[in-house]
């Protein structure tokens, strides 16, 4: 990787590869932190045009065309599942150091193939999970880490996403199965379970179950659960739904709930910047009382935290926190949900 960044011009230049709603995201993030957004590119003219002119960029249909730009120096890819992987290969392969969407690919095979070009080529293959760059999870972990509730035992999360069908009707290939790579354990629970990897470690089990369909018209899940085991021992509960609507008010269409209980205590998170903290640790208690302790931490833009890691990476040649081989490890565990939902709810070991 040091040799790639040798070369390159002070100012990173990036195509972004897809221009809807994540690929808007990047490109404004990848011009807040300072880097150039040199090429806009979408099979959709007139989205890959709103990007470029907003931005000062060329825009194209065809992805290939940027890649054979010899003053780029990189690319993020916003596609459909099923397109990150050949995409990203052939970045690979012309030398541009590669920034993808999560999930990191439609399986296992396709990962793969992602991670051996990155590191023939010796570009930097990073995914843009934003979990791992979310404050609120952040100060999650720093508590538990500081042994505020104990050794956790049990960590239940639930993702509250009530869709319109106006909402899919927008993004027509989450329909298809095949382009989605899934329904939404792996749209969602991708992030879940990285939430879950990043606060109580590794994964060991998955178990998973799907539940009856509301949105006919969509192949994959459209609500699913999993009970995981980690190597700790703790044990896991994940809901994933496009059907439920949240009951708290002035909630907002989709909500994240997030509670992990200890030997000493219990951690929550109920969809807003709140932490709630109860503790028998005696750093926690207030004269010798328990109570509960609500921690507010602030909203920070995390798609700009995933760019700026993105451009420290390629700078440096650091590897990446959610590297392509590290983020391998959740679309492992959504793959292996899917397999048991498709075997009667079968155990499946990681």
């Amino acid at each position: 990787m040091p040799g790639k960044d040798q070369g390159m011009s002070q100012r990173l230049s990036v195509a972004v590869i897809g221009c809807g709603w994540a690929g808007s995201r990047h490109a404004q993030a990848l011009s807040a932190v300072g880097a150039r957004v040199a090429w806009a590119v979408d099979v959709v003219p007139a989205r890959a045009r709103r990007v470029a002119e907003d931005l000062g960029a060329q825009a194209a249909a065809d992805y290939r065309l940027t890649l054979a730009d010899p003053a780029l120096d990189a690319v993020t890819i916003c596609l459909p599942h099923n397109l990150h992987a050949s995409v990203a290969v052939d970045a690979a392969r012309a030398g541009k150091h590669v920034l993808v969407e999560k999930p990191l690919a439609a399986n296992l095979v396709e990962a793969d193939a992602m991670i051996a070009a990155a590191d023939e080529a010796g570009v930097v293959l990073m995914v843009a999970e934003n979990v791992r760059y979310e404050p609120l999870y952040r100060r999650v972990r720093e508590l538990l880490d500081s042994g505020a509730i104990g050794k956790p035992a049990l960590v239940q999360m639930t993702r509250e996403c009530y869709l319109t069908r106006s909402f899919l009707e927008d993004r027509r290939w989450f329909l298809d199965r095949r382009a989605a790579a899934g329904g939404i354990m792996m749209s969602g629970g991708i992030h879940d379970l990285e939430t879950m990897r990043m606060l109580l470690g590794e994964l060991e089990s998955v178990q998973s179950l799907r539940a009856p369909q509301r949105f006919l018209e969509m192949e994959g899940d459209d609500t699913s659960v999993a009970l995981v085991r980690f190597r700790s021992g703790a044990v896991g509960t994940l809901v994933e739904s496009f059907v439920m609507k949240s009951l708290t008010t002035a909630s907002g269409p989709e909500v994240h709930t997030l509670r992990i209980d200890g030997d000493l205590g219990s951690v929550r998170v109920g969809g807003g910047r709140i932490i709630e903290l109860y503790s028998e640790h005696s750093a926690w208690r207030r004269e010798g009382e328990l109570v509960q302790h609500d921690i507010h931490v602030p909203a920070t833009d995390t798609f700009a935290a995933v760019i700026e890691a993105f451009v420290h990476a390629v700078r440096t040649g650091e590897e990446p926190v959610t590297s392509g081989r590290s983020q391998r490890r959740p679309l492992e565990a959504v793959m292996a949900a899917y397999h048991s939902m498709e075997h009667g709810g079968e155990v499946v070991r990681l």
